[in-house]
């Protein structure tokens, strides 16, 4: 799913993750952060992902939490990273957004 989100466009899946950044670099509608298939750790995630979502659904959620998403597959999404260089990512949008703990 990682290496080619594209072709799993539209696909609904259940991901679990941490919150890496949710400020107003990314707005108050995406936010990144690390997930992965199954529930773990923050350390356990290893998957750079973007996440959208309505402002509505992630009005609790900030910056550190763990979390399980529910969510449909939009495919990949490249962007400019803060050194220089582009980096492309599965994004996802998130239906549902559960917060389990903190970081």
């Amino acid at each position: 799913m990682a290496k080619d989100p594209d072709a799993h466009k539209g696909r609904k899946l259940v991901i679990y993750g941490v919150v890496t950044q949710f400020d107003s670099a990314t707005g108050k509608t995406t936010f990144r952060a690390e997930t992965g298939a199954n529930p773990g750790d923050y350390y356990d995630y290893d998957v750079n992902s973007m996440v959208g979502v309505l402002s509505t659904t992630a009005a609790n959620v900030v910056e550190d939490d763990m979390v399980t998403l529910y969510v449909e597959v939009v495919g990949s999404y490249s962007y400019d990273t803060q050194i220089g260089g582009n980096t492309t990512v599965p994004k996802f949008f998130a239906n549902i957004v559960d917060v389990t703990g903190s970081k």
